[in-house]
């Protein structure tokens, strides 16, 4: 049986690890509520995705990261 090498991504871990971050701040900001709900899972706040979310920036040591407050919203 032969053994195939896996496409490495081209990427450091350091680069990885940042590209997560920033995905799972756009998770946190398009699923941050309205009133009490998520705008997208219509869930009361915090949902599904965003828990998980917070749980993987907890581990990075940013836990208690929060979408910057916007002058107007996008709906």
């Amino acid at each position: 049986m032969a053994t195939h090498a896996r496409p490495g991504s081209g990427l450091s871990t350091v680069q990885l690890r940042n590209r997560m971050i920033v995905s799972a701040r756009r998770i946190i900001t398009e699923h941050w509520p309205r009133v009490d709900r998520c705008p997208i899972c219509r869930s009361t706040w915090p949902c599904p995705p965003t828990e998980t979310t917070y749980g993987y920036l907890a581990t990075v040591g940013q836990g208690n990261w929060a979408p910057p407050q916007r002058a107007g919203s996008r709906r």
